[in-house]
C-alpha cells in the first residue's frame, strides 16, 4: 500500500474546518478548502469510517471529490480538528490514546469504537482543556446550531468541550433521520449530524463483509435522500473522518519483551500509528515486516501532524510505527488482555485510511 500524506495546505478535513469556521463568522485567517458555501445555513454529515474505499465499492450516485483526512486518521484527532480548525500538532490530540507528558498519563479518548473498558481517564486528574489546546469555533459563533448524535456520546467530556448546541439524541440509524428532520424544521444555522454505524460494523466484523457493505450502501443512500430535501435552504456537506483497512495480521507488541524493556512508557497512539517513547536507540529491536519506522525528526519534517506547537513537541514519539499493509499493532494493557481483537482498523497513512469523500449537494 502507498502512503498518502495529509494535504494541510488546501485539500483536507483541516481545510474544510477552516471553511466552516469562517462561514460561521469565526475568522481563522487560515487556508480554507475551495468549496462555495453560497447559502447562509449548512448541514454537515460526518459518516464515521466511510472512506474512499467504500465509495469505490458502492453504487454512490453523487458527485464527490477526494480529500485527505488528518494524521493520525482516527476519530478523536479528526473531530478535534474539524471543530477547532487546528491541525493535530496544534491541538495536541494525536491519537486514540494520548501521552500527557507533564503528568505521565496515557489517556484514551471517548469518541469512537472502544477498545478499552475505560475512557476519559484524564477527567478525575485534570481538566480536559488544561491538557489540550482546544479552541472550538462553535463556542465563539453567534449562530444557532444543533448536534445530532447517539445518546452514548452526548455530552461526554470530549464532546462537551467541542460543542454546546442543542443536542438531538438517537439510538438507531432510523431515528437519527427523524432527528435530522426535527432539527432542520427548526431553522438552525448549522446542523452537525454524526453517524457511527459503518465504523462500528467494520471494526467488529471486517471492512468488506457483505452485510457491512450493504449497511454502508443503505446508510449513504438514505442520508442522501434525507438531506436533499433541504438543499434549497442549506449547504449540504457529507464527508468522513477516515477509511478502514481489513486486518491481515495482529502483531502483538507485548511479545517483544526486549523492545518493551527499553521504552520509557507503554506504546500509545493507535494500532496503525503507534508512538514509542525512549531515550535509547531501539531500531534494531523493531523488526516487523511491512512496517515503516519514522523517527522523531521524520514525524516533524514530513509534516504528519501539521504545525506542532512547542507545548506538544514532547508528546510526539521518538519512534512511530506505520504498517504498510493490513497489519495491526496491538499493545494489550493488563486489564484488557482477553478482549476480542478488532477485524478492521484505521489510524495510519495508507490510501484506504487517509482518503475520504467530500460530497457537496
Amino acid at each position: 500500500m502507498t502512503f498518502v500524506y495529509p494535504d494541510y495546505k488546501k485539500n483536507s478535513i483541516y481545510n474544510l474546518a477552516v471553511k466552516l469556521s469562517d462561514s460561521l463568522g469565526v475568522n481563522t485567517q487560515r487556508d480554507p478548502i475551495d468549496i462555495n458555501l453560497e447559502k447562509d445555513k449548512t448541514i454537515l454529515v460526518l459518516i464515521d469510517g466511510f472512506g474512499i474505499n467504500y465509495v469505490k465499492r458502492l453504487n454512490i450516485n453523487m458527485n464527490y471529490r477526494k480529500i485527505t483526512t488528518v494524521f493520525p486518521s482516527t476519530t478523536a484527532s479528526v473531530i478535534t480538528t474539524l471543530f477547532t480548525a487546528m491541525m493535530p500538532g496544534e491541538h495536541g490530540v494525536i491519537g486514540y490514546t494520548n501521552y500527557t507528558n507533564d503528568i505521565g498519563v496515557i489517556n484514551p479518548m471517548r469518541f469512537t469504537f472502544n477498545g478499552l473498558d475505560t475512557s476519559e481517564a484524564l477527567q478525575p486528574i485534570r481538566n480536559f482543556t488544561d491538557e489540550y489546546d482546544i479552541k472550538p469555533y462553535l463556542k465563539n459563533t453567534n449562530k444557532k446550531y444543533a448536534v445530532i448524535m447517539p445518546g452514548r456520546l452526548d455530552k461526554t467530556t470530549f464532546t462537551s468541550v467541542m460543542m454546546e448546541g442543542d443536542y438531538y439524541q438517537y439510538k438507531f440509524f432510523w431515528d437519527s433521520i427523524y432527528q435530522l428532520d426535527n432539527a432542520a424544521s427548526r431553522g438552525y444555522d448549522f446542523i452537525y449530524y454524526y453517524i457511527p454505524f459503518i465504523d462500528s460494523l467494520a471494526h467488529a466484523y471486517g471492512t468488506y463483509q457483505d452485510f457491512v457493505l450493504n449497511a454502508a450502501d443503505e446508510i449513504i443512500n438514505n442520508v442522501k435522500n434525507s438531506v436533499e430535501k433541504y438543499k434549497d435552504n442549506y449547504n449540504i456537506i457529507i464527508t468522513a473522518d477516515h477509511g478502514h483497512v481489513p486486518v491481515s495480521e495482529n502483531v502483538i507488541i507485548n511479545d517483544n519483551k526486549d523492545l518493551l524493556e527499553r521504552l520509557d512508557i507503554m506504546p500509545y497512539g493507535d494500532s496503525r500509528a503507534m508512538f514509542l517513547k525512549t531515550r535509547q536507540d531501539i531500531s534494531d529491536l523493531i523488526k516487523y515486516e511491512n512496517v515503516s519506522i519514522f523517527k522523531y525528526n521524520d514525524i516533524i519534517n514530513k509534516n504528519l501532524l501539521g504545525n506542532v506547537s512547542q507545548r506538544f513537541l514532547n508528546r510526539v514519539g521518538d519512534y512511530l510505527l506505520l504498517p504498510e499493509d493490513g497489519r495491526a499493532l496491538i499493545y494489550k494493557v493488563q486489564n484488557n488482555r482477553d478482549k476480542p481483537l478488532l477485524k478492521s482498523h484505521h489510524g495510519g497513512l495508507t490510501e484506504d485510511e487517509q482518503l475520504v469523500p467530500l460530497i457537496y449537494i
